[in-house]
Formats: C-alpha cells, structure tokens, sequence
C-alpha cells in the first residue's frame, strides 16, 4: 500500500489527490473556466466529509480553497462579474501557463506557472511561478496539508490593493481563501495564535495562524450524538514579508463561513517593475476541531520543515507542458 498522498489526472485540467488508502481527499481544477486554480471537495484523512464550498449561490467566484488577488492596478481579479467587487478599471484571472505533478517523499508537488492578466486586453501585469506540496508531513498524525509557495513577479510598477477596511465592513479581503462548507455552521470554531478564539476576535488581527472548524455531512462514521467534524487551519511562514499577516473571517451563524489570509487588509502594496514578493502558506486539514496546542505544534513542524530560499524554477511561459501522473495506490 502506499503510504503518501496521490495525483490521478481527471482530465486535461483537472486531478484528485488520493490519501494513503486511496480515499478522495481533494479535487484539484486548473481549468481556465474559472478565473483562478481552485481546490474543492477537501476531505481528511479519516472520513469522506467534505469541508469546502465551490460556487455557492451567494458568491459564485468562491472556490473551495484558492488563492485571489482583489485589485492589480485597479483591475479586479477577485469577482468574476462586472456588477459586483468594486470594479473599477474591469476584470482580470490567474491563467496556468504550465503544469505538471511530481512525486515528493510524503506526497505530491504541483509546479505551476502562471500569469496574472486583463480579460480585455490581455496584457499581464503579474508573472507568478508556484508551487504546491500535498503532503501527510505536518507534525499531526491525523492531518495533511497543501503546502503553497508563490513567488510573483510584477512586469512593470504595479499595485496590490484591496476595498479598504475599516472603512467599508467588508473589505480587506485577498490571500489564500477557504469557503468552509454549509454544515459546518453547526459546532463553528474559530481561533487563532495568541488565544484568540471566536470570529470577532479573529478577523483583521495578525497571527501565525488561524483556523476554522465545524460538524461536517456526509462522512459516513458519525451519528446524531456525536458528528463528524473538521478543520482547516492556514499557518504563514515566518520567513515572509510582513509576517504575519492579518487574518479575514466570515462566520457561518451570521453569513457564511470564510477564513483567508489578508496580507493587504491593513497597507496596499506596491512593486517596481521586476521586484518579486514572495508568500508561503500551509493549509492544514483535521478531522475535528482545532485544538490551539496542536495548531501551535504543527505551526512549528512547518516553519521547521521548509526552508528560507527560493523555489526551484518552473518552466517558462509558452514552454511544453509536462503532466506526470502519479499512479494511483494499490490497495
């Protein structure tokens, strides 16, 4: 049997990660017919609950777990429609130029390059290489985790901004971003390092991390008493700029529930032209609620497990793209 995670291609762009025992534990799209790379149907190890939401009615450009951008130079790349975000100067998505799936020691390295371009002219304004580590190596015997590392590169003086918080309730929001699944409303957590626990004490502070958990359908092992449940927790690197980052928190009791990284929440950025920004973010899926000893522990596991240089290069924009499939697990 295969004791690491798994990537079964689906598809020209699309992919499962399978655990250990060959159980679903994510679907993976880089389709271009949405405007950014999304993960969905996120599961844990020990049950098939799936704690993610893609395209809910209420804000169709939600992906489960995806990474957005909200302005670049007044484009809008977090909404996929004219009519909402603030749009300012029109829309813009994340493009996958190249692709391809290796094997790592614990799992699997998706090495991706991509660019950050207008939907009407085409034009890129950000070049991004990324990579993402799916591994069973997170310091927590029942977790695994999406290890993202991106690196953009701006092609010519460029600002990252974002609809200004405090100012208007809802802004702040680009990063990493969890859509948690509907049930999860039922037994919410939310805490974050440094003993912060509950939506309001959570949302716009800075913290190593922070994490989000609920009761979750559809998992197969639980009963009326006592529910499955699940968490997904985002861990920042250290070694960042500007670490560590404030957190965005949407709770399900009064909306829906949200949990990102929001490293403009606070400060627009701006880039020179050619200057590189580099961010690293774990996401950590648990097969219950998050407990702040274990989060701490496994916060540690990842600064220690990850180095402080830069990530190997992908292959050049308009290179052949490499697929290699890893064979799914025996069993």
């Amino acid at each position: 049997m295969n004791r690491a995670i798994t990537f079964e291609q689906d598809g020209e762009d699309r992919g499962r990660l399978l655990g250990p025992h060959g159980q679903p534990l994510a679907s993976y799209s880089w389709s271009p017919t949405a405007n950014h790379p999304y993960f969905d149907d996120v599961r844990p190890l020990t049950h098939r609950g799936v704690l993610t939401t893609h395209a809910p009615h209420d804000h169709r450009w939600h992906h489960g777990l995806w990474w957005s951008w909200k302005f670049i130079d007044d484009v809008l790349f977090w909404e996929d429609h004219p009519d909402y975000g603030g749009n300012r100067a029109g829309l813009g998505r994340s493009v996958v130029e190249t692709h391809r799936v290796t094997e790592t020691h614990h799992g699997v390295r998706i090495e991706e390059q991509l660019t950050w371009r207008v939907d009407a002219t085409g034009e890129v304004l950000l070049e991004e290489q990324r990579s993402i580590d799916a591994t069973l190596d997170t310091g927590l015997q029942d977790g695994w985790a999406l290890d993202w590392d991106q690196t953009w590169t701006a092609c010519g003086d460029t600002r990252l901004s974002v609809t200004p918080w405090p100012a208007t309730t809802w802004g702040g929001y680009a990063g990493l971003n969890y859509r948690a699944a509907r049930a999860m409303v039922s037994g919410e957590t939310v805490l974050a390092a440094g003993g912060r626990t509950g939506r309001d004490a959570v949302h716009g502070e800075r913290a190593a991390w922070a994490a989000y958990g609920g009761a979750v359908d559809g998992a197969g092992t639980d009963e009326p008493d006592r529910p499955a449940g699940g968490t997904v927790a985002l861990l920042q690197h250290p070694g960042d700029a500007g670490y560590p980052s404030p957190f965005y928190v949407f709770s399900a009791v009064s909306d829906f529930g949200f949990l990102a990284t929001a490293p403009l929440m606070h400060e627009d950025r701006d880039l020179a032209g050619g200057e590189r920004l580099r961010l690293r973010t774990r996401a950590l899926v648990l097969p219950q609620p998050g407990d702040a000893t274990d989060l701490e522990h496994a916060h540690a596991a990842y600064a220690a497990s990850t180095g402080s240089g830069t990530p190997d290069p992908a292959p050049a924009p308009g290179a052949r793209t490499a697929r290699d499939t890893v064979p799914a697990p025996s069993t």
